[in-house]
């Protein structure tokens, strides 16, 4: 029995290594992808321009590879599930790079062939992370993650029709569909693709940022059957009336609101308010407000402003402070030990983040500019020094 529990923990250690390298490596592209968008972002402030090359940069390529790396490694870590194939990771993680670089170049020089090459390594990606996913949880023994499971699955189908369409637009190829591909293209991949990956999160991750044992509840359950409808209602907008994707909006909205009501009722009348879970929280909310403010919108009006300052808010205040929210608890783990220096930077001053980057929301949604640019401008400058102070704790070699 020894001899076999050893082995036991030396497979999980095995496992844990592994997903960890995953996670890492995919963080450290995402990076890339982060500066490309704060440069592309001061760029157009100065020179003017669309906003078009800043926001993809980031979501397409920070949040989507954020999102290959965590997702991998919160299956196999909590699944219990074996790592991936290493050839498998590898091509996921620089599909989903390589796609990004070649779409941003292509639609800004219009070079239609190199946005549709893009446009097919970022879907090749996506579907490799769905074979992943799939095949770690088949191979678990344990159940526990499986719900998780199927919010991915559904984010990054949804992700594959949305980055279809997106090639679609960027090469000019819509047609008399422009406006409902735009629209529909716009709300899979912020509520689909990225949206769903954080419902299908937040139940474990949530408590485990507030140092507590998963949560569950038959509201999950629901809220996963509201989220399908949610993105089967956007999709049909491309043919059908566009208040089907407003309808969309407030169905994911719902699936949101009922997982994360769900997770504070059981969580935060115990004094969970770690930084991470505070900003995981608020970013959920602020996406969930976006999603409703949206949906009414669209259906009211048939028509939702791509760059508009609600939109801006939900990428900035819902999106990005979920990342630096999750980020704040993974990157010391990943990191490793000693964790108290990791930890000690990411949530010194821990007001001036949530101060920032929540302003700079409100700001976006009241069409204050200004007053956004410069608590957004802030927000990334603090969220750099902490990157730059955390490479410069780590101890060196020998």
């Amino acid at each position: 029995m020894g001899a076999q529990a050893e082995l036991m923990g030396a497979r999980r250690d095995t496992r844990v290594i592994e997903s960890h390298a995953i996670a890492r490596l995919a963080f450290r592209l995402g990076g890339l992808f982060a500066l490309v968008a704060v440069v592309w972002a001061a760029v157009v402030l100065i020179r003017g321009g669309s906003w078009w090359g800043p926001l993809h940069a980031f979501l397409a390529g920070t949040v989507l590879l954020a999102i290959s790396g965590a997702a991998q490694m919160f299956t196999i870590t909590w699944a219990s599930a074996p790592a991936p194939s290493r050839t498998l990771a590898t091509f996921q993680r620089w599909a989903v790079a390589g796609g990004t670089a070649l779409v941003l170049v292509g639609v800004a020089g219009r070079v239609d062939a190199l946005t549709w090459i893009g446009a097919s390594a970022v879907a090749a990606g996506l579907v490799a992370l769905t074979v992943s996913i799939v095949g770690a949880v088949r191979r678990s023994l344990l159940r526990r993650f499986d719900l998780s499971a199927r919010f991915y699955v559904t984010a990054f189908v949804s992700g594959v029709v949305g980055v279809g369409l997106g090639a679609t637009l960027g090469s000019r190829s819509a047609g008399d569909l422009v406006v409902p591909a735009r629209l529909v293209h716009s709300h899979l991949n912020l509520l689909g693709l990225v949206g769903l990956t954080i419902i299908g999160t937040i139940p474990t991750f949530l408590p485990t940022t507030a140092h507590h044992r998963a949560v569950s509840g038959r509201e999950a359950l629901v809220a996963w059957w509201l989220a399908v409808a949610g993105v089967i209602a956007i999709g049909a907008g491309l043919w059908a009336p566009a208040a089907l994707v407003g309808i969309g909006n407030l169905l994911v909205a719902s699936s949101a609101l009922l997982v994360l009501i769900g997770i504070l009722a059981r969580l935060w009348v115990k004094g969970s308010r770690r930084l991470p879970f505070v900003q995981v929280s608020l970013g959920v909310a602020w996406l969930t407000a976006w999603a409703i403010f949206d949906g009414v919108g669209i259906m009211q009006s048939g028509a939702s402003p791509v760059f508009g300052g609600w939109a801006g808010a939900a990428v900035i205040a819902g999106v990005g402070q979920v990342l630096t929210g999750s980020l704040g608890y993974i990157v010391p783990v990943l990191l490793g030990p000693p964790l108290g220096p990791a930890r000690s930077i990411l949530t010194r001053r821990r007001w001036t983040p949530l101060i920032l980057v929540n302003l700079g929301g409100l700001a976006l949604a009241a069409g204050w500019e200004r007053v956004a640019v410069a608590a957004v401008a802030l927000w990334v400058l603090d969220i750099l020094f902490r990157a730059v102070s955390l490479v410069r704790s780590r101890p060196g070699p020998g």
